[in-house]
């Protein structure tokens, strides 16, 4: 089901795939539902010229994510005047279990095809992730310079927090096969994680290092966003990895903080504070940088509320997240303030700061880098 031909076709396709095998959240919004986590294209928006985009943006949303996720982003690169086109990765989108007959080689290739095709119609192609899929996305980029004009990763699952079951999880899906049987709260994602669904994601992430090895360095022009406070990532590993391996000089790491650093001399890394009291934010988790605060279901007045679960939080906190009329967004760990309620973020409130950033990354790319790959690559 990868996009080879006409991307208009693979939505379609994909799309008639997930109104068969789709287990909706609601049956009685089954068909919005639909519409909302299937791949997708955004024309540029209507201030740009009208001759042709100035390239092609490829989305990748993260491990049991959908179309969705990349919603925001995708709509802010419209205003940039690319086409946007958003990826639905095999197994995900319908039902957890479709995760079991799918790996890693099957979400590479997903990537891989898009950026293929991208590149028959533009000679500018930008590949954007978010969690596994900015992992995803760099290695198409490692592996393929010449195809990719810049990359650019959201909450980047480069590098995870130690977790044993994690890196162990191809042996223990042998008599484990769920990781996560927690209740389905969001139309948008997977509620319940198969072990399989952790274990190809390490497989991933192993990948990655291979090329990046293999590669020398990042050639392409890298932008990394992400949260000091994120819960998922292994955020101080990241930076490393990123100084170590980002060969073009017009990359940058943007670094969210609740906490300032102690050290923040690094010219490539740009630190910014994530706490925003008139939107009651106290710190960004992991799934939270790349939403705008007007996201119709994440943002600030959105449907959905993240409240958390028991034993990661009393149920009393619980309770009164989902009760009260507003509560302030953190992470785990970050207290509201007196009386108040908190839930975890699901948006960012700098979103236009950050939508300008990108825009700024993107004006410097022009292309040439990959002339000089090609080059390189048929060189003697």
């Amino acid at each position: 089901m990868a996009p080879v031909a006409d991307f208009d076709d693979y939505v379609a396709r994909v799309t008639r795939e997930l109104g068969v095998h789709r287990l909706p959240f609601a049956p009685s919004t089954a068909d919005a539902e639909l519409r909302l986590v299937a791949p997708f294209r955004i024309a540029p928006g209507p201030a740009c010229q009208p001759e042709a985009p100035r390239g092609i943006a490829v989305l990748v949303h993260g491990l049991s994510d959908t179309a969705f996720a990349m919603r925001d982003l995708a709509k802010s690169l419209s205003r940039m005047c690319f086409e946007s086109r958003v990826l639905l990765l095999p197994g995900h989108g319908t039902r957890p279990a479709d995760l079991m007959v799918v790996d890693h080689r099957d979400w590479l290739a997903h990537v891989e095809a898009a950026v293929t095709q991208a590149g028959r119609e533009s000679d500018v192609v930008v590949l954007a992730g978010f969690s596994l899929g900015a992992a995803l996305s760099l290695a198409v980029a490692a592996e393929s310079p010449d195809k990719v004009d810049a990359v650019i990763g959201l909450s980047p699952a480069y590098r995870l927090r130690s977790n044993t079951l994690a890196r162990q999880a191809r042996w223990v899906a042998a008599f484990r096969p769920w990781l996560d049987l927690g209740p389905r709260e969001d139309f948008a994602r997977y509620g319940a994680m198969p072990t399989k669904g952790i274990a190809s994601t390490m497989a991933a992430l192993s990948l990655l290092d291979d090329r990046v090895r293999r590669a020398g360095a990042v050639k392409t022009p890298w932008l990394v966003v992400q949260s000091e406070d994120d819960e998922v990532v292994d955020v101080a590993s990241n930076r490393r990895f990123f100084h170590a391996n980002a060969g073009d000089p017009r990359s940058v790491f943007l670094n969210y903080f609740s906490v300032p650093p102690e050290d923040a001399s690094s010219q490539r890394v740009i630190w910014l504070p994530a706490a925003n009291d008139a939107l009651r934010v106290v710190g960004l988790s992991h799934l939270a940088l790349h939403m705008s605060p007007h996201n119709p279901h994440y943002g600030v007045t959105g449907t959905y509320r993240n409240c958390g679960s028991t034993p990661f939080r009393k149920e009393d906190e619980i309770r009164a997240c989902k009760e009260a009329p507003q509560v302030w967004y953190g992470v785990g760990g970050q207290t509201p303030p007196p009386g108040a309620a908190g839930a975890r973020a699901t948006f960012n409130p700098h979103y236009p700061d950050l939508e300008r950033r990108i825009a700024e990354f993107l004006n410097q790319v022009d292309g040439r880098h990959r002339e000089a790959s090609v080059s390189h690559r048929s060189g003697p």
